[in-house]
């Protein structure tokens, strides 16, 4: 009974129900009746999990060669953060919210002991740097990895619904943090959650591969074009990141 509760959190039954009957009947779902659908499995399970999909990160050929990674906070992704500065890859981490813009991880000056911790928001403040806008423009990151709920075999892709992952990469774009070849990976628990057909509007992400325990799936050339649509985000959401505040007097 934890366990289930661990993974519904607060849905309603109904929101399920109806959710899971739409699915079972081949319908289009919405993005909130994907997040039902393919809410992503128990913390204990996770744990169990990351390690293998760090490893088949490490497979990639875009990994193997990138000196500056992007991967998200997410626990799905912690032992790949570890890795990357093992691997002697320079990590970039968002701050909560992207209040405070982003976080820098530089390897080999971290304890191999609180290397775990140091990846997480527990840790992080501790042993990053922040970034400024002028650091952030040379970044040069190339490879972006974001947690998703589901992906399908167009590059869409549905998140958590707080939409940080498209707002990172346009803010990092937007600042000239990005390489002009750069990729991005959406990271899922299970090899089930690759879909037919995730709705998507039009300031999402699109993804170049997919990411599970299971491997790794190629997906085309979708990234690319990225922008701020400030027309889209409220006043208040502006002022609350500072990166965007400070792009936004710029406009």
């Amino acid at each position: 009974m934890a366990v289930l509760r661990s993974f519904l959190g607060d849905l309603s039954p109904l929101s399920i129900i109806n959710a899971v009957v739409r699915f079972l009947d081949g319908g289009v779902l919405n993005k909130e009746e994907w997040r039902v659908v393919c809410r992503p499995l128990p913390k204990e399970r996770i744990i169990t999990l990351q390690g293998r999909l760090a490893e088949n990160l490490r497979r990639l050929r875009d990994y193997k060669h990138c000196k500056r990674i992007y991967l998200d906070p997410s626990l799905l992704l912690r032992q790949a953060r570890v890795n990357s500065l093992l691997d002697g890859k320079e990590l970039v981490m968002p701050t909560a919210g992207l209040k405070e813009g982003f976080y820098l991880l530089k390897p080999f000056r971290i304890p191999f002991k609180k290397l775990v911790m140091a990846v997480t928001y527990k840790g992080v403040a501790q042993y990053a740097e922040s970034l400024d806008p002028e650091t952030i423009s040379s970044l040069d990151v190339s490879l972006l990895v974001g947690e998703a709920f589901a992906v399908d075999r167009q590059g869409g892709r549905v998140g958590d619904g707080q939409g940080f992952f498209d707002l990172a990469c346009a803010i990092l774009w937007e600042m000239g943090g990005l390489a002009g070849n750069f990729q991005t990976v959406a990271a899922i628990d299970d090899q089930a959650k690759i879909v037919e057909k995730i709705p998507q509007d039009f300031w999402d992400v699109r993804c170049d591969k997919i990411l599970s325990p299971d491997g790794i799936s190629d997906l085309g050339d979708f990234s690319g074009g990225l922008k701020i649509f400030w027309d889209s985000l409220p006043a208040e959401r502006i002022k609350r990141i500072s990166p965007l505040w400070k792009l936004s007097r710029q406009q």
